[in-house]
């Protein structure tokens, strides 16, 4: 029984198939890349490109690169560039200075500085030579022959984290293989030898603890704010992100819908979301106005979907004025008691009296205990960090056909483990 990552399979472009993408952001830039597949393309490039060194392309071997002009406009007597681009009497065109890579054998990249027309001039060449236009997505999907690699290369695309980009890196240069090919290395390897085992078996570990993170390396983590109204959790997100995202007052329900807000900490997107305040219990026989009901309602329905719960106690407050969270239900995900408002509190024992669970406490107008708190969300949200600070520097399942390899190799050496 063998467990190993498929083979590469061929490009999956069809025979004949020409093709051309903007494998850049659609947006200015320092560098503007266009790629390009098909053998209709040879004959484009020899008539707008002309190399430095008066290198042929059609000589160019796969992964080299040529440097040269661009001519976005051929001359009007219907002769190449090569043979209008100087002497007496002949028009000056418009250049650029470019680098074509050759990538494969019907594959090519022209490298350009980012300039959103300039990229776009390109596109259009190719497009009126017959070229079908695809997404950068489509591309790889049709270009890459590892459909994982293709995997990688999207979610790269999406994170906004710089840990998260760190490890699919690693993943790109293929450590998750590597990891996999160790293990079933020793899996097929006869005689059985039970230090190979052990060894197999931890690789087979630190990838399935692995897997929890690298199964939503671009999902954000969320984080939601509940508690009573007026209890500062509007001002504590925007201390949390560092600018006035959410609207603050003095009034109490502000904030009547749920407002998120994106921030990278520590190298994870994170979205801390604020809620509708719920009431206090002194008021809760008042009649709530529709409006301010459906934010609360949307508060305590978001509470069951996100990853962990800011449970906000004002320190202002005597704690029986306080909203409980779990009113909300027994299945909530874990959450963190945090005092607001300390600055109002005379003395340490003060605010301490006024919560009766373990918190966190801040102010938002100081700045006090933002950091400890933010420090307390990472380790909540991904305690592998502090747990296992080595679990992400190899190899890490990214999809489900990733623990499914995983999954499949941990049986394979439960068997290989009883037959010893």
């Amino acid at each position: 029984m063998s467990n190993r990552l498929p083979e590469d399979t061929a490009v999956s472009v069809k025979t004949g198939q020409f093709i051309v993408s903007r494998l850049t952001p659609s947006q200015p830039g320092a560098l503007g890349i266009v790629g390009i597949y098909g053998d209709r393309a040879c004959p484009i490039l020899n008539a707008y490109f002309h190399a430095f060194k008066g290198t042929s392309i059609e000589l160019l071997a796969v992964g080299c690169i040529a440097v040269g002009h661009w001519y976005h406009e051929l001359a009007t007597n219907g002769e190449s560039v090569h043979s209008s681009r100087g002497g007496c009497g002949q028009t000056q065109k418009s250049q650029e200075c470019v680098v074509l890579v050759r990538t494969g054998i019907q594959s090519w990249e022209i490298h350009t500085h980012g300039g959103m027309a300039v990229v776009e001039s390109f596109l259009e060449i190719f497009e009126s030579a017959g070229a079908d236009k695809v997404s950068w997505n489509k591309w790889l999907t049709c270009m890459q022959k590892d459909t994982r690699d293709t995997t990688v290369r999207k979610q790269l695309a999406q994170v906004d984290g710089s840990y998260a980009a760190q490890i699919l890196t690693r993943q790109l240069a293929g450590f998750f293989q590597s990891d996999i090919s160790r293990v079933q290395q020793v899996l097929d390897m006869t005689p059985r030898c039970l230090d190979r085992l052990v060894v197999a078996q931890a690789i087979i570990n630190r990838l399935k603890q692995a897997a929890r993170i690298g199964l939503r390396l671009t999902q954000p983590w969320r984080v939601i704010l509940l508690g009573p109204v007026n209890a500062g959790k509007s001002s504590l997100v925007n201390a949390l992100a560092g600018y006035d995202r959410s609207i603050v007052s003095p009034h109490a329900g502000t904030t009547r819908d749920v407002l998120e807000t994106r921030v990278v900490i520590a190298g994870w997107s994170v979205d801390f979301i604020d809620t509708a305040g719920f009431h206090l219990a002194d008021t809760q026989k008042k009649k709530k106005n529709e409006i301010e009901r459906k934010g609360i309602d949307r508060a305590a329905v978001a509470a069951m979907e996100a990853d962990l719960i800011l449970h906000v106690q004002p320190l202002d407050q005597s704690v029986n004025d306080g909203f409980s969270i779990t009113k909300l239900g027994d299945d909530l995900p874990p959450y963190i008691t945090v005092g607001t408002k300390s600055d109002l509190c005379d003395t340490k024992q003060s605010c301490e009296k006024t919560v009766l669970e373990p918190l966190v406490r801040t102010s938002a107008r100081t700045g006090h205990g933002i950091d400890r708190l933010i420090q307390i969300v990472l380790e909540k949200l991904v305690p592998e960090i502090r747990e296992q600070p080595d679990c992400f520097l190899e190899g890490v399942p990214i999809s489900p056909e990733d623990v499914d390899v995983v999954r499949k190799l941990h049986e394979q050496a439960e068997c290989y483990s009883r037959d010893l």
